[in-house]
C-alpha cells in the first residue's frame, strides 16, 4: 500500500481545503464564492482533491429558495488527527484532536518539579499515551503551549510561572517523539482556536482575555494575530484599575493583577472565609449560598473584570472580546457586576462590543495547542 495522499500546501487545490476546513460543508458555488473563483476553477481544484479521496461528496440538496439540486463537498477527515499539550507549574495536560479540533482523547500526568528534562519527559510519555488509543489515525504533528515567550523554532527564553530562562523545549521534544513539533505561547494557542475554529473565526477584528495565575491578552486585527514584543509579558496585567487595596508583585497598588489574578482572588477569599487555602471553588458555592464576604470578593474581582474589558474595547476597537481562563469563575458569577462596570466606563455612545465569557479547563488550553499543530500541518506556518 503507497502513501496516504497529503493535503495540498499551495495554489487553488490548499485555498479549497482551507476554506472547507474552516466552513465546509460548501458546495462548488459557495467556495467559488468564497475564493473569488470560476466554476471552471473550482472543478479543476477539486477534482484532484476528490480523486485522491481528500475531498467527498455528500447527499444532494436544495440550493437556496428551493432551486436545482446541490451536492456539498467536505474534507475526509477520519484519519487525521493531531497531539495538544498544555504545560503547567503542577501538571501536564493532553488531548488528540482531529483537524476541526474535536477533542477525540484526554490526559494529563502530575509534574514532580518543574525541572525542563522532567517536563519533557512528561510530555512525551502523555504524547504515547494517547496516540497509542488512536493506532489506526495518521499523526501529522504536535502542538505544546507555554505561558511564556517562544520563538518560531520553539526555544522558550523565558517562561516565568515555570521558572524557566533559556530551554529549546522545541528541539528536545522533537528528538524524543519523531514527529513534527509546534511550541507555541498558551495565550497565543488560544487565540489561534477561536480564530480558527472558534466562535470568532468570522470576525477580523477581536481580543482575548484570559482570567487565571496570570492575566493574558491576545488581539486579532484584519485576521492576523498582532505579535507582541515579549509574549511572556502581557499587556494588560498591571494597567492601573484604582479597585481594592491590593498590592501585586511588582509592588503595584490597584493594578490588574491585584485584584484579578487568581492568587490574589484566593487571598481574599481566604481571609473572607477564615480558613488558608481557600479554593476558587469554595470561593463560589460561598457566594451562591449569600456569603457576604464571599459575594464582596467576587463582586470586586467581577468590578475589575469589567473595568479592564472597558479599556479593551476603548483602547483596541474590537468587534467581540472572548474571555477565559481558570479564574473566570468570578466572571461567570458575577457577570451583572462585569457587566454594569464595563458600561459605567465607557462613553455613552461607544461602540457595542460583544463579550464572551467561556468556562474552560485545562483540556481547552491543551486543545488550543492542537490548533496550533493543525494550523501548522494545513498551511506549513
Amino acid at each position: 500500500m503507497g502513501p496516504e495522499p497529503a493535503l495540498p500546501r499551495r495554489g487553488t487545490g490548499h485555498q479549497v481545503v482551507v476554506e472547507l476546513l474552516l466552513h465546509g460543508p460548501l458546495t462548488r458555488g459557495e467556495l467559488g464564492l468564497a475564493l473569488g473563483l470560476t466554476p471552471g476553477s473550482v472543478t479543476r481544484a477539486v477534482r484532484p482533491l476528490l480523486d485522491a479521496g481528500l475531498v467527498h461528496e455528500l447527499d444532494v440538496v436544495l440550493g437556496p429558495g428551493l432551486g436545482r439540486p446541490v451536492t456539498p463537498l467536505d474534507l475526509v477527515l477520519d484519519r487525521d488527527v493531531v497531539v495538544g499539550v498544555k504545560i503547567t507549574a503542577g501538571r501536564v495536560w493532553g488531548v488528540v484532536a482531529g483537524l476541526r479540533a474535536e477533542v477525540l482523547h484526554e490526559a494529563s500526568t502530575e509534574l514532580s518539579s518543574t525541572d525542563p528534562a522532567v517536563v519533557v519527559d512528561a510530555v512525551a510519555d502523555i504524547v504515547r499515551r494517547l496516540l497509542s488509543r488512536c493506532s489506526d489515525r495518521a499523526v501529522h504533528g504536535v502542538g505544546v503551549s507555554v505561558g511564556g515567550q517562544v520563538d518560531d523554532v520553539g526555544h522558550v527564553s523565558v517562561a516565568p510561572l515555570l521558572d524557566w530562562v533559556d530551554v529549546d523545549l522545541g528541539a528536545a521534544l522533537r528528538q524524543r517523539l519523531d514527529l513534527p513539533v509546534v511550541v507555541d505561547n498558551d495565550v497565543v494557542s488560544l487565540v489561534r482556536a477561536e480564530r480558527w475554529l472558534g466562535a470568532a473565526r468570522d470576525l477580523d477584528r477581536f481580543a482575548l482575555v484570559t482570567v487565571g495565575a496570570g492575566l493574558g491578552y491576545a488581539l486579532v486585527v484584519g485576521g492576523a494575530i498582532l505579535e507582541l514584543p515579549s509574549s511572556a509579558r502581557s499587556p494588560i496585567a498591571h494597567v492601573p484599575l484604582g479597585i481594592g487595596d491590593g498590592v501585586c508583585d511588582e509592588g503595584h497598588r490597584g493594578c490588574a493583577s491585584s485584584v484579578l489574578a487568581l492568587s490574589a482572588v484566593l487571598g481574599r477569599a481566604a481571609r473572607a472565609l477564615g480558613r488558608e487555602g481557600a479554593s476558587l471553588d469554595e470561593l463560589l458555592a460561598a457566594h451562591a449560598s449569600g456569603h457576604p464576604g464571599a459575594t464582596a470578593v467576587v463582586e470586586e474581582a467581577a468590578e475589575a473584570l469589567g473595568a479592564l474589558l472597558a479599556l479593551v474595547a476603548d483602547l483596541a476597537w474590537p468587534r467581540a472580546i472572548v474571555v477565559t481562563g481558570d479564574g473566570i469563575g468570578v466572571g461567570l458569577a458575577g457577570r451583572d457586576v462585569v457587566d454594569s462596570a464595563m458600561r459605567a466606563r465607557r462613553a455613552a455612545d461607544a461602540e457595542p462590543v460583544t463579550v464572551d465569557l467561556q468556562a474552560t479547563g485545562f483540556t481547552r488550553w491543551a486543545r488550543g495547542a492542537a490548533v496550533a499543530a493543525v494550523e501548522a500541518f494545513v498551511v506549513d506556518r
